[in-house]
């Protein structure tokens, strides 16, 4: 999916830094459910998976789960967190042996607090299995940087100079993990052969074009980004601005036989090494009512599914262009499988889940998975012909997990014996880490604990602020229509009955919540933000008091809806 253009350097520093050591698990009981603790540092919100010789990582900030079970925190190394306004976390990471590649990224408030842009904020790059790493810079342009070379001709460039915009949602690594490439949004496909030290701009197809033959003359504007271009002529008469929908990315794969694959703002894109060609040359499939193409003209997740006898076919998941705000009668949202080339050299797409909108996929060696935020977790065990559709996790005794309301299926990838799904939700208390063992029948959940006196993404809020408690509620302060739920949590030195009690400012008796027969160890108990007669309780500051094993604990939850 690349073009080797120029190089354009970016800033790189070797971090010194070494991996955490392995973390022992913990189980955390929640009366109506458990869950085993993340490590120290690693946080909720797990909207990125992928899996490498049996060791899955997983964001925001990365973790590793060994084959064995051993938990390790990578994201504290130095090289995950650059000088940016807002703190990086993991927009994507992909591993090819002991090579890693991650890309970070903010969502950036100060720029925007309504709509805040994905922000590059460059990569974390390992070469040893995640021992030590090294820090990149965001693939950018230089304000110089106004041309591109495909082939023989030199296109006309608008360069991508800003972060907002630019983040790297996507990565692939080829097979000896020797090139990398990035869908890196407003500043478009970039491809890197020394690990992100430089990286070069690929060109796509323009918008009005289905193919990009290297050989043949090229003359159109390259402008994935056009925010520096001007909407007004001389005369402050407003002036149409070009714009490569097809050169903004979204995801990219590169398959077993090398081929690339990319989804972008307008279509799917396969690369085709032609005769005589220096560069990579292009196709580029939309949505046909005869089923020639993805099913909406918005591409974005791509997975290749292993076949040991022929071509690995690439599942695609497409939205209508509609979330674009274009009209689009035709197209939906949904996924389709190319499954090869016809005798004539077509290509051959088959529909086998319409009107879902999916934003990961993943396999094993029996069935295929779906991560649909708005539905749960797709499950077919008959290569799409058929699914099933999780949308209860329980755990092996029945028990449903305890989980936020607004917890969504994010992300899923496999391991040997495990499929892995990432929750996301609106708060830092929500989401977490599912692993089934059993074809996603049952469940166990992973989730990291935020500590008192942090701030939104769980680091100190001032230095020295985060102090040792019995007891804290998380989080807090806590709007109940987002979180769902505050916990409240504590650690036990032997069983015992738990009883919490939450008073308003007045001391007047709001909610009591009984928790009998908790076991040793970290305990929590929720609250839904509601009296005992079930009505929602008003914004302010309430007390709790936890009294269980001969002690009285207490504290204070800010209710802000």
């Amino acid at each position: 999916m690349r073009r080797l253009l120029f190089a354009l350097a970016v800033g790189g520093a070797l971090v010194g830094g070494v991996a955490a050591p392995p973390a022992a698990a913990q189980t955390v009981e929640a009366g109506d459910g458990a869950f085993t603790a993340l490590p120290a540092g690693a946080r909720n919100g797990v909207f990125v998976l992928d899996a490498e010789g049996g060791t899955l990582y997983a964001g925001p900030r990365l973790v590793a789960v060994e084959p064995d079970g051993t938990l390790r925190f990578l994201g504290g190394d130095p090289a995950f967190d650059p000088a940016t306004a807002v703190g990086a976390r993991v927009f994507d990471v992909e591993a090819v042996g002991d090579t890693i590649v991650v890309a970070l990224g903010f969502n950036d408030v100060t720029s925007d607090e309504e709509a805040p842009p994905s922000t590059a904020a460059g990569f974390a790059v390992s070469t040893d299995g995640g021992r030590t790493w090294t820090s990149r810079g965001p693939a950018l342009d230089q304000s110089v940087d106004t041309t591109v070379t495909v082939g023989a001709s030199v296109l006309r460039a608008v360069p991508a100079t800003v972060p907002q915009g630019a983040a790297t949602g996507s990565l692939a690594l080829t097979a000896g993990a020797d090139t990398v490439y990035a869908a890196s949004g407003l500043a478009g496909l970039r491809r890197s052969t020394d690990l992100g030290a430089t990286w070069q701009r690929v060109v796509l197809p323009p918008d009005s074009a289905a193919v990009l033959d290297p050989r043949e003359p090229q003359a159109f504007l390259y402008v994935p980004d056009n925010r520096r271009l001007p909407r007004q002529d001389a005369d402050g008469n407003p002036v149409a601005v070009p714009v490569s929908l097809n050169n903004i990315p979204n995801s990219v794969l590169v398959d077993e036989a090398g081929t690339v694959w990319v989804g972008t703002n307008a279509g799917l894109n396969r690369s085709v090494r032609l005769p005589d060609a220096a560069d990579l040359a292009w196709l580029r499939y939309v949505d046909d009512p005869l089923g020639g193409g993805p099913v909406g003209n918005v591409v974005g997740a791509l997975a290749a599914r292993d076949d040991p006898d022929g071509r690995d076919p690439v599942w695609i998941a497409a939205f209508s262009s509609a979330v674009l705000g274009a009209a689009a009668p035709e197209e939906e949202s949904g996924v389709v499988v190319w499954r090869g080339d016809d005798a004539d050299g077509f290509a051959v797409f088959e529909p086998v889940l319409l009107g879902v909108a999916a934003t990961d996929i993943a396999f094993d060696a029996e069935r295929a998975y779906v991560a649909a935020p708005a539905d749960g977790l797709y499950v077919s065990d008959d290569d799409g012909a058929s699914w099933r559709v999780v949308r209860v996790f329980r755990d092996a005794a029945g028990r449903r997990l305890p989980l936020n309301p607004n917890d969504q299926v994010r992300a899923v990838a496999t391991t040997p014996g495990a499929v892995w799904v990432g929750l996301g939700g609106a708060d830092r208390s929500s989401g977490g880490l599912l692993q089934s063992t059993d074809g996603a029948r049952t469940w166990t959940l992973f989730r990291a604990d935020v500590a008192p006196g942090t701030d939104v993404d769980g680091e100190p809020a001032e230095a020295g602020s985060a102090r040792d408690v019995d007891v804290y509620a998380y989080p807090n302060p806590f709007a109940p229509s987002r979180d769902g739920a505050v916990r409240v949590r504590l650690d036990l030195a032997s069983p015992a009955d738990l009883t919490v009690r939450i008073f308003d400012f007045a001391m007047s008796l709001v909610r009591t919540l009984d928790a009998p027969g908790r076991p040793a160890g970290p305990n929590e108990v929720r609250w839904d933000g509601r009296t005992d007669g079930g009505l929602r309780v008003a914004n302010g500051a309430y007390i709790y008091v936890v009294e269980g094993a001969g002690a009285s604990r207490s504290g204070r939850i800010l209710v802000i809806e």
